[in-house]
């Protein structure tokens, strides 16, 4: 990464309050100084498409919509959301993107990867993806897109599925290995609609070649509402977050560092002499009392 890349980084947590904190980690100025972009960048002109309002100088690039036919023949499903871009072959950027599709989404096929009547399931090899459904082989639709991105002509290359049959993928994370972690937001468990419990982290490769990983879901990190995860590169220990109020931050100590499905134990953390603390970055009423 160039040192303008970083700077831009940097920078550019002014466009979003959401963003401050992450910008004083990085090494921005005071948190009061991004939080007015309009200061830093000029004022928001508005967008004649409807799209997004940049400042004057700036411009997007539309990579992807939803329904479009992708390179496998499937389409890009709705609700991208957590994602990681990775170096890739021949001069590529590879930008792993979940799809929060839940169960009430799914109701729609037209929202997923098979179109209407999910018309292209017939083309998911079998055993690839993680929940086909209980009776009616209707999958689950959430999952992860791979985009190969040509970094040098700011074009896509290709996009495919790469994890199928999974519900609410919402976050994640990249490992030093060059794969994502992608976390499923839904507890669901099998039953009705659902042929498998769900609830459980997928490790997706970053790679080039169209296909489908196999779904196996990642039981020793747990099954929760999972949010978020970060690894340490230097212990292959994996930090995770919970969607929950009253969610837990946990850890994955794998038995082998880089071989999440090799097993491993799982913490939570706890503070000493405290029986419950909040941890979240908002005021609520009721929090001058001490949590339980």
């Amino acid at each position: 990464m160039t040192q303008s890349r970083r700077h831009f980084l940097q920078t550019a947590a002014a466009v979003s309050l959401g963003f401050s904190g992450l910008g004083t980690f990085v090494g921005c100025d005071a948190v009061e100084d991004v939080l007015d972009p309009t200061e830093r960048f000029g004022p928001l002109v508005p967008d004649p498409d409807h799209i997004v309002d940049l400042p004057a100088g700036f411009s997007y690039r539309i990579i992807a919509r939803a329904g479009e036919v992708m390179s496998d023949g499937f389409l890009v499903p709705v609700l991208p959301d957590g994602m990681a871009a990775f170096g890739g072959p021949d001069g590529t950027t590879l930008l792993l993107c979940n799809h929060e599709v839940n169960y009430e989404e799914s109701q729609d096929p037209a929202n997923g990867a098979f179109g209407v009547g999910n018309a292209l399931v017939g083309n998911v090899p079998a055993g690839s993806a993680y929940d086909m459904g209980a009776d009616d082989g209707s999958p689950r639709l959430g999952g992860v897109t791979t985009l190969v991105y040509d970094t040098g002509l700011q074009a896509r290359r290709s996009q495919h599925l790469s994890l199928a049959g999974t519900l609410s993928n919402c976050a994640g994370g990249p490992t030093p290995w060059n794969s994502w972690i992608s976390c499923e937001e839904a507890v669901d468990l099998a039953g009705g609609d659902n042929a498998r419990d769900h609830g459980y982290n997928f490790e997706v490769p970053a790679t080039a070649r169209p296909g489908l990983v196999p779904a196996v879901p990642i039981s020793g990190m747990g099954r929760f509402n999972h949010e978020a995860v970060a690894v340490d590169p230097n212990t292959g220990i994996v930090y995770q977050t919970e969607d929950e109020h009253d969610g837990l931050i946990y850890r994955y100590v794998p038995q082998t560092p880089g071989n999440l499905l090799a097993g491993g134990r799982l913490e939570a953390l706890t503070v000493r002499e405290r029986p419950g603390l909040r941890t979240r970055n908002w005021e609520e009423d009721g929090d001058e009392t001490v949590p339980v």
